[in-house]
């Protein structure tokens, strides 16, 4: 690994995951609160870290999203995940002169299981491999933060319920643009005898200093996945990152 790879760091400071209740039968218990919940790693060695959960409701600016795999294996009692492509359009706009081969690289996935690679391709391609271990499609969706001390970028990952609440509200492309998204609550949804949750979002005004504040975060985060793209070492650690983030 080069000594460029240690000065460029993630431009998120947090991944956050829509995560439905738990309920406990036996203790007749909740043992999770359904929200939005990031990851923190323990301070201890060997000890498992915590989910955090952030109160609703919350509001963030929308700066990109992209495209990779997550989900969980229960045989194996392991992670899946991938690393995350670009779309097209953006792509295109990083690499104005890349080639058709070279867009095709930049676009590849490889989707893993723990350590085992189950499949590298383009997603259409590597899908169904995918998916049959337990994969699913994620949407990870870059967005400036808004908070009482200022604001942060943070990575929210939508896959499941949040995916599907959050792909017809980001057809509103005129509304990512020019506004804030408030996370807001969810709504009940039903699927054969399973019952879930899905978050709301909705758009809600902000400042042209917050607007410009997310133009600056787009290009940090932009500058960072045209390095990934270019340092295959580097796609590797954040891959290994990925894995403990998103245990549940």
């Amino acid at each position: 690994m080069s000594r460029l790879s240690k000065l460029v760091e993630k431009p998120f400071t947090k991944t956050l995951q829509w995560r439905n209740e738990k309920f406990d039968k036996k203790s007749k218990t909740v043992t999770q609160e359904k929200g939005w919940y990031y990851y923190v790693p323990s301070e201890m060695e060997g000890e498992k870290g915590s989910n955090v959960m952030v109160e609703m409701p919350f509001s963030f600016v929308w700066l990109t999203d992209v495209t990779s795999f997550t989900g969980y294996n229960e045989l194996e009692k392991a992670s899946i995940y991938s690393n995350e492509v670009l779309n097209d359009s953006d792509l295109k706009e990083l690499f104005p002169r890349a080639t058709k081969e070279q867009l095709v690289m930049y676009k590849t996935l490889k989707a893993k299981m723990g350590k085992e690679t189950l499949a590298t391709g383009l997603y259409a391609d590597i899908k169904d491999a995918v998916v049959s271990k337990g994969g699913k499609y994620c949407k990870p969706v870059y967005g400036l933060l808004i908070t009482d001390e200022g604001t942060e970028i943070v990575r929210l990952l939508m896959s499941g319920g949040s995916v599907e609440s959050w792909i017809p509200f980001s057809k509103n492309k005129g509304g990512l643009m020019n506004n804030a998204i408030s996370c807001c609550g969810s709504e009940e949804r039903e699927k054969g005898s399973v019952q879930y949750e899905i978050p709301k979002f909705k758009f809600v005004p902000t400042d042209k200093v917050t607007i410009n504040a997310a133009n600056e975060a787009t290009v940090k985060v932009f500058e960072y996945f045209k390095y990934l793209l270019t340092d295959l070492e580097t796609t590797e650690v954040v891959e290994e990152e990925l894995v403990e983030e998103t245990i549940d």
